[in-house]
């Protein structure tokens, strides 16, 4: 309780502090009447604390219209978050570049808007168009994100090499989804849209590698029916990442298992053992489980349910974990990072993260970073496309 209203208020400062600078801005560029001032600020201030009043009205109530209430909001506050620091500095620029000059045209005043009571001058004028291309841009590519970004399902062909691989397992095709995160911003329509992209994966086994659901456990009969729709011939598995514990763990599990998907917590399973041995697959606790006071992840726990000479592919949610143990399977299938979710032109996550996206060689282990299928913050995705992998093993 008291970590979630530390949480809030964080959100409700950091959400003002931005918007504040935007009216700063508003104040600085534009001479605003009175009766204009005081509309935006009260509709800066009802942006501000719109997204957390949304959120708690959506846990009380599912309604597909406060959700949608909720995700305007959210995308809002991301705008209104990564122009804040630019718009200091256009601020500033202007301060510097401006020289004292004859007061701007009324062509330009009209251009500028009804709320201008008076010609501006022209440290104004660069303010104010240097303000809007900011916000203006801003709103371009996360208003793309949001409408289009996040419904570009991609499926992603990915071969590996794993040592050990039985002969009569060439070409065995995984199919790997990850952070569905069904809640507000996914839903019925947007799970129907996305996963019908397995079916033409043709997999002979399905992995899910955690964050199924968002925060809200209501929703957990949704995600089990969707994921009740496929059974490749070998079936379906998942593990649990940091946001299933945050709205359940329990409640997850007890999803998975209506839905006939096998939940592996620290434990191990022999696929296709008919097959020269088949090969062993792995899962293993989110790494954040210990908060929740579950054990974490063990991966000796998991190993000790398999033969040890069985080549291993392993299912771990944060892929910060393979460094942990790195070199003791051949192949790790994570998620967790939505390849930064927000890219734009460059990846901020990779300032945060030392896996985002993709394959990597952390030693003798191969890491594939999905993507994820869902979002998590605002309802958008820039530059990462959502994911669905197509693993082809192969023997090395």
């Amino acid at each position: 309780m008291m970590r979630a209203f530390a949480i809030t208020i964080a959100a409700l400062a950091t959400a003002g502090v931005a918007h504040l600078q935007v009216w700063i801005w508003l104040k600085s560029a534009f001479s605003l009447s009175p009766r204009a001032g005081r509309a935006i600020k009260a509709a800066l201030v009802v942006a501000s604390v719109l997204p957390v009043v949304s959120r708690l009205a959506t846990h009380v109530a599912q309604s597909s219209w406060l959700s949608g209430v909720y995700a305007i909001a959210m995308t809002e506050t991301m705008i209104v978050l990564i122009s804040a620091l630019p718009i200091a500095f256009v601020r500033l620029a202007s301060r510097v570049a401006a020289r004292p000059g004859p007061p701007a045209s009324p062509l330009a005043a009209a251009v500028a808007g009804d709320a201008l009571s008076i010609p501006l001058g022209r440290r104004q004028v660069f303010e104010g168009i240097g303000g809007s291309l900011v916000l203006g841009s801003t709103s371009s590519v996360l208003g793309y994100g949001a409408l289009r970004g996040r419904f570009d399902y991609v499926v992603e062909e990915v071969v590996i090499r794993l040592p050990g691989l039985p002969r009569a397992l060439e070409g065995y095709a995984i199919a790997q989804v990850s952070d569905l995160h069904v809640g507000n911003f996914v839903q019925q329509g947007e799970l129907e849209r996305g996963l019908s992209r397995i079916t033409g994966c043709r997999a002979d086994l399905l992995v899910v590698t955690g964050d199924l659901i968002d925060f809200d456990p209501a929703y957990v009969p949704m995600m089990a029916a969707a994921l009740a729709k496929f059974a490749p011939r070998d079936g379906a598995f998942a593990i649990l990442g940091n946001h299933d514990y945050y709205a359940g763990a329990d409640a997850v599990a007890r999803g998975l298992k209506s839905a006939g998907v096998t939940l592996l917590r620290n434990e191990g399973r022999i696929v296709r053992p008919a097959d020269g041995g088949g090969f062993a697959l792995l899962g293993v606790d989110d790494l954040w489980a210990s908060r929740y006071g579950a054990d974490g992840p063990r991966l000796d726990r998991a190993l000790s349910m398999v033969p040890d000479d069985r080549a291993r592919v392993l299912l771990s949610h944060q892929p910060a974990s393979v460094d942990a143990w790195a070199g003791r399977v051949g192949l790790q299938l994570s998620g967790h990072t939505h390849g930064g979710q927000v890219n734009p032109g460059f990846r901020p996550a990779d300032f945060l993260m030392r896996y985002v996206a993709g394959r990597y060689q952390v030693g003798a282990t191969q890491l594939y970073v999905n993507r994820g299928f869902g979002v998590v913050g605002p309802p958008v995705r820039v530059g990462a496309p959502p994911e669905i992998t197509r693993i082809i093993l192969t023997s090395a």
